[in-house]
C-alpha cells in the first residue's frame, strides 16, 4: 500500500474521530439544556402532612435557601369601598329525609300510645278475673301483660329514636331549621322550604360584619344572571362553613322562582356598602391557584409551611384583600407555586409506594 493511500486512510480516521467528538460535545450541551429546563424543582427532603384538614409542607432551611424560597410579613390594610358578599343555594335533601324519618317514628309512637290504655285495661280486667276464682286463665293474663310491656317498650324506643334524630338534626342544621322537622311550624318562610316554594341560601359575611338580627332581610341575585334582586329573609346562623372556609355564615330563605340548588349568588348586605374593613394585602406573588381557589403558604415554624385559602373577592392593584389573616403573618412570596407542585409530587410518590 503506497503512502498516498495511507494518508487518505489516516485522514478519514481523524475525520471520524472529530465527528464523534463533535456529536458527543453537542449532545452533552443538549442534555445539559434539557436538564436545566427540568430542574425547576426543590432539591432536598420534602414532607407533607395534614393539620385540621389543611396541608402542611416541611422543608429544612438549607433546602429553602437552595430553592430560592422567601417569605414576607403581610402588611395591614384598610379597605374602603363596596364589600362583596357571596352566597350559595343549599340542598335541604337531608332535612327532607330527616322529616320522613321523624314522621314515621311519630306515627309509631302515636300508635303505641293509642293502644296502650286499652291493653292496660284488658290486663287489669284479666288480672282481677284471674284472682276471682280463676275466671280467666293464667296464660291469658300473661298474654295481656305481654301486650302492655310490648307497648311500653315500643314507646320508649320511639321516644329515644326521636330524641337521637332531633339531636342529629340540630347538630347538622341548628335549632331553628330543626324546628322544620320537629315542630312543623305553621305556614311561613320555614314551612315553605319543605314545600320547595323557597330555597335555603347560605351567605358568608366577612369576620368583622355585625351578626344579622332576627326578622332582617337582604337582597340576592344569581351571578351572571340579569334579574331583579330577590329578597331573602334571615333564618338562622349556619354551623356549616362556606366552600372557601372564610367568614361567618348565615342561612336565609328566598323564593325559588329563579334560584336552584348549587347556584352562587351575589349578596347586598344590610350594612353600608362603604363600610371600612381592616385586613391585609396578600401580594399577587404569594398566591398559588389550585382548584379554582387562591391559596397561600403561611410560615408557622422555621421549617414548616401551612397551605390555607385566601379570600379572592376583593382584588387590589398589587394583590388581594383578606380580613381573616392577621397583619404580620409571614407568607411565602417566592416559591408558592413551587411548593404546591412539590406537595402534589410527594402525595403521588407516596400513593405509588403504597
Amino acid at each position: 500500500m503506497n503512502k498516498k493511500a495511507l494518508w487518505i486512510i489516516g485522514a478519514q480516521i481523524i475525520l471520524i474521530v472529530i465527528l464523534i467528538w463533535a456529536i458527543v460535545f453537542v449532545g452533552r450541551d443538549e442534555y445539559e439544556s434539557i436538564q436545566d429546563d427540568s430542574e425547576e424543582e426543590i432539591e432536598g427532603p420534602v414532607r407533607v402532612t395534614e393539620q385540621n384538614g389543611l396541608q402542611v409542607v416541611q422543608l429544612n432551611l438549607a433546602t429553602q435557601q437552595n430553592s430560592g424560597i422567601s417569605v414576607q410579613p403581610l402588611q395591614p390594610y384598610d379597605y374602603h369601598g363596596n364589600i362583596k358578599v357571596l352566597g350559595s343555594v343549599m340542598s335541604i335533601q337531608t332535612l327532607v329525609d330527616y322529616n320522613s324519618q321523624y314522621q314515621l317514628l311519630k306515627s309509631q309512637l302515636a300508635l303505641a300510645e293509642s293502644v296502650l290504655p286499652n291493653h292496660q285495661l284488658q290486663y287489669q280486667r284479666y288480672k282481677h278475673l284471674n284472682e276471682d276464682d280463676k275466671n280467666v286463665s293464667d296464660k291469658a293474663v300473661q298474654e295481656a301483660q305481654a301486650l302492655v310491656i310490648n307497648d311500653q317498650t315500643q314507646i320508649k324506643t320511639a321516644q329515644a329514636q326521636l330524641k337521637a334524630l332531633t339531636d342529629t338534626i340540630i347538630a347538622q342544621w341548628g335549632q331553628p331549621l330543626a324546628m322544620l322537622v320537629t315542630q312543623h311550624p305553621s305556614p311561613g318562610p320555614l314551612h315553605e322550604l319543605l314545600m320547595q316554594k323557597k330555597v335555603l341560601v347560605q351567605v358568608s359575611f366577612p369576620l368583622n360584619f355585625k351578626a344579622p338580627e332576627g326578622n332582617s332581610s337582604l337582597y340576592i341575585s344569581p351571578i351572571q344572571d340579569e334579574i331583579a334582586p330577590i329578597k331573602a329573609d334571615y333564618v338562622s346562623q349556619s354551623i356549616q362553613t362556606d366552600i372557601s372556609n372564610i367568614g361567618k355564615t348565615y342561612f336565609y330563605s328566598a323564593p325559588a322562582d329563579y334560584l336552584r340548588v348549587g347556584m352562587r349568588v351575589n349578596v347586598v348586605p344590610a350594612q353600608s356598602s362603604s363600610a371600612t374593613m381592616k385586613g391585609v394585602i396578600v401580594p399577587n406573588q404569594a398566591i398559588a391557584w389550585h382548584g379554582g381557589m387562591a391559596w397561600i403558604y403561611v410560615k408557622t415554624k422555621p421549617d414548616t409551611f401551612l397551605r390555607k385559602p385566601v379570600a379572592s373577592d376583593i382584588e387590589l392593584d398589587n394583590g388581594w384583600f383578606d380580613n381573616s389573616i392577621a397583619p404580620g403573618t409571614e407568607v411565602v412570596t417566592r416559591g408558592a407555586q413551587l411548593l404546591l407542585s412539590e406537595e402534589f409530587k410527594f402525595q403521588i410518590k407516596n400513593e405509588n409506594e403504597d
